[in-house]
């Protein structure tokens, strides 16, 4: 939201209306990891999340070039420059 106009990994996420919700966000590294763990291929029951085998954005930032990035393939976290192109998946609290 701070980034002003443009298609930013957090204004993607709160601009997304799904199912008519508009409170939707950009997910921390630490929930990220939890999806990958839980609904992602790091569980026993598979990709029950639909995942892609890629990497998604995070709201965490590494510094001020970088954000980090949840790896859905390997389960890796790293930073990466946030001009790069990644997956976003966006998420309500509950």
């Amino acid at each position: 939201a701070n980034q002003a106009t443009g298609a930013y990994a957090a204004q993607i996420c709160a601009n997304y209306q799904g199912g008519n919700f508009g409170d939707w966000y950009l997910p921390s590294k630490y929930e990220l990891n939890l999806m990958y763990e839980n609904i992602g291929q790091g569980n026993i029951l598979g990709n029950v999340g639909g995942f892609a085998n890629s990497a998604y954005w995070s709201s965490t930032e590494f510094d001020f070039n970088y954000a980090w990035l949840q790896d859905f393939n390997i389960g890796f976290q790293y930073g990466n420059l946030k001009d790069f192109n990644n997956y976003v998946r966006a998420v309500r609290a509950f």
